[in-house]
């Protein structure tokens, strides 16, 4: 996209930070401009500096958390200026705590503003721009917390900023595979600006508030929020933002990384990737671990890789405790293991409510007052691509993929550091984590990203705390023959389909059938427990098992690093 003057930005966090500089610099260009935000001082502020460079502006203050109120912003913005040209997905929040101190609801206000808000944005937009058939471009912000390996102090924005990216990649996918061509992406990874993201707080809508809680008045929260506050305020200044991401939009640049000094950093990460990819059977080594007598705490175990699992761990001696939200399912499968004189012990419960999973986990402390291996693995996958992806499906995968892990690693990892004899977690993603979205799941891809993510966070809040005992691997296979494409079989009532002619349609069905093929025709369920007890026994972090994928991951480090290095000539 060349041409600006007269064109229409959508622009979300609009009122401050790079929403603000965004918008002066769409307002220079002769751009129509939509501010949308919850902060409605700031909002009139922004506005009038806009109007005041001649621009005509709309401001819409709301919580762009909900979808009913990013669907109002879009229509509202359809009903005044008839277009969309370019979208500026950029609002988001930065909380102040790590994966063991960080209360859940500030995990789950950061998702659904770093990650659930832009899928809603896209959902809405990109049909428009479709429609249109006008160039246009479609901007997320991310960070380079979305590029380099976890964030030991805040798991949760390195998460959710990681699927961020994802979002972005599956739309480009799905702009490839239907040869839509004059729609430009990008995604905008920064290191530290001046903005004002240490004053977030200010933006909470009341629904994730909590001022009683004492965690906001602990020392612990006191120094995190004066280490952003720090990092926020020695950042680069902010003037240069605006022009750079036009650049950006004028060359359909895809990653903006305007810090090249994580260049080290991110390559890092990625030779880390590659060398595990490289070891699909695992590596040579085999640890003195010992795993007879020792708890197992494993989710989604009523099926697929949990159940897998779980005989593994049963053959090894291990004690059960197995949590999945099928009841009925999760009798068999303790009928079975009764039958074979194994200890286990079930909860049922859905793992997306914070209530359940720390029930869980107490309910295993009550029966066996440890917890030795924690095989994080509950996940599901909703059907639809960028265009006709429900929302109640996009808030029920971020729910169970990224906030159900995320809880379970808040509420065990402080049990393990504590016991202080050696233990493994396992948190399972996919393959479509490390490679660019399919375009078919921009859902699965990018809560699988943000599971990554938080994984290598994990690694690094162990590192900082000098904690060598506990040990975590992250695993990302591709297709297997699980049951996963009967997810809906086990959706809780809160996201249940009802009467929606959404889930009748022949999208709806056509991807129903596309995913199932791909998991009957995926390589047998039986290797995946033994495969996960050798990358425990060796302390192997990625576990990449089909090694056909690898291209396409080298691939896009490749692009990353390239578009990294590309600042230094600008």
């Amino acid at each position: 996209m060349k041409e600006f003057k007269n064109k229409v930005a959508l622009i979300t966090g609009g009122a401050n930070g790079f929403g603000k500089a965004f918008a002066i610099e769409a307002a220079k260009r002769g751009m129509k401009v939509i501010l949308a935000d919850i902060d409605e001082a700031d909002l009139a502020g922004t506005t009038a500096v806009v109007s005041n460079l001649g621009a005509e502006v709309l401001p819409i203050c709301a919580d762009l958390t909900l979808y009913e109120n990013v669907k109002m912003t879009v229509e509202k913005t359809m009903a005044t200026f008839g277009q969309i040209d370019v979208l500026f997905c950029n609002a988001g929040v930065v909380p102040c705590g790590d994966i063991i101190h960080l209360p859940a609801r500030d995990w789950d206000w950061t998702v659904a503003t770093n990650l659930t808000s832009h899928g809603y944005f896209y959902r809405e937009v990109v049909p428009i721009m479709i429609r249109q058939k006008t160039p246009a471009h479609i901007m997320g912000v991310a960070s380079i917390a979305g590029i380099l390996h976890g964030i030991g102090n805040n798991a949760t924005y390195s998460a959710t900023k990681h699927g961020a990216v994802a979002l972005i990649e599956d739309i480009r996918s799905y702009f490839r595979s239907n040869n839509i061509d004059y729609i430009g992406t990008s995604v905008y990874c920064p290191g530290y600006v001046q903005t004002d993201l240490h004053h977030c707080e200010r933006h909470r809508p009341d629904r994730f508030k909590a001022p009683d809680d004492p965690y906001y008045k602990s020392e612990y929260y006191r120094e995190s929020l004066k280490r952003v506050n720090i990092s926020i305020a020695t950042g680069i200044p902010i003037d240069s933002v605006g022009p750079r991401l036009f650049k950006a939009i004028e060359d359909n640049q895809m990653y903006v990384l305007t810090h090249p000094q994580y260049i080290p950093y991110i390559e890092g990460r990625h030779r880390g990737i590659e060398a595990d990819g490289e070891l699909p059977e695992g590596g040579a080594g085999n640890s003195a671990r010992d795993f007879k007598g020792q708890v197992a705490l494993i989710t989604g175990a009523a099926h697929g890789f949990g159940f897998a699992f779980a005989k593994e761990a049963a053959k090894r001696g291990m004690k059960l405790a197995l949590v999945d939200i099928m009841g009925k399912k999760l009798e068999e499968v303790k009928a079975y293991f009764a039958k074979q004189n194994v200890e286990c012990m079930i909860f049922e419960g859905d793992t997306s409510l914070y209530e359940d999973v720390k029930a869980s986990v107490e309910a295993t402390m009550k029966t066996y007052g440890r917890i030795d291996v924690l095989f994080n693995n509950a996940g599901v996958a909703p059907v639809g691509t960028i265009v006709n992806l429900h929302p109640r499906d996009l808030e029920w995968t971020v729910a169970v993929n990224l906030l159900g892990q995320a809880y379970y690693y808040r509420e065990v990892l402080p049990i393990m550091i504590e016991q202080g004899t050696p233990a493994n977690i396992i948190t399972t993603a996919s393959i479509a984590g490390l490679i660019p979205g399919f375009g078919r799941n921009p859902a699965y891809s990018a809560t699988k990203h943000a599971s990554v993510a938080m994984s290598e966070s994990v690694w690094a809040k162990l590192k900082d705390l000098k904690v060598d005992h506990v040990k975590v691997s992250i695993y990302c296979p591709g297709f297997v023959q699980t049951n996963l494409h009967h997810s809906d079989d086990y959706r809780p009532e809160r996201f249940a389909k009802g009467d929606d002619p959404h889930y009748q349609s022949e999208a709806y069905k056509q991807g129903l059938l596309a995913l199932e093929k791909s998991i009957v025709t995926g390589t047998p369920i039986d290797p995946v427990g033994p495969r996960l007890f050798k990358a425990m026994e060796e302390g192997q972090k990625y576990i990449i098992t089909h090694s056909e994928y690898m291209d396409a991951v080298k691939k896009r480090h490749a692009e990353i690093e390239a578009d990294a290095k590309r600042e230094k000539s600008l």
